[in-house]
């Protein structure tokens, strides 16, 4: 009866690590890159439409990279104070490769 009572213990201690395991994977599903890898991506999908040089800045956290996922980026010229808020779309192409589409507000933040 002893035994029972332990081997029954040890079970549902055993399937609820499987099941917090299986939570913590799944929390973790999308591949996610450092801010300034992303600012990166950026600036190079902005380059392709303008001849300017941008400054990026989209925080300080890891940035999850789930298709159609929407980050918000603060982006200036280079060498001028003002900054406007864009809209980056993220576009997810297999496990590996990403695409980014941005689209800056035409008026300043401030």
């Amino acid at each position: 009866m002893q035994i029972k009572h332990v081997m029954g213990a040890a079970l549902g201690a055993a399937v609820l690590a499987t099941t917090l395991a299986g939570c913590t994977a799944s929390a973790s599903a999308y591949r996610t890159v450092s801010p300034e890898s992303f600012e990166s991506t950026v600036v190079k999908a902005l380059q392709e439409i303008s001849d300017a040089t941008p400054e990026v800045d989209c925080g300080d956290e890891d940035i999850a990279l789930k298709d159609g996922d929407q980050v918000h980026c603060d982006v200036n010229t280079k060498g001028y104070d003002v900054v406007y808020d864009s809209v980056v779309t993220i576009s997810t192409k297999g496990a590996e490769d990403y695409s980014v589409h941005v689209e800056v507000d035409e008026q300043p933040k401030s």
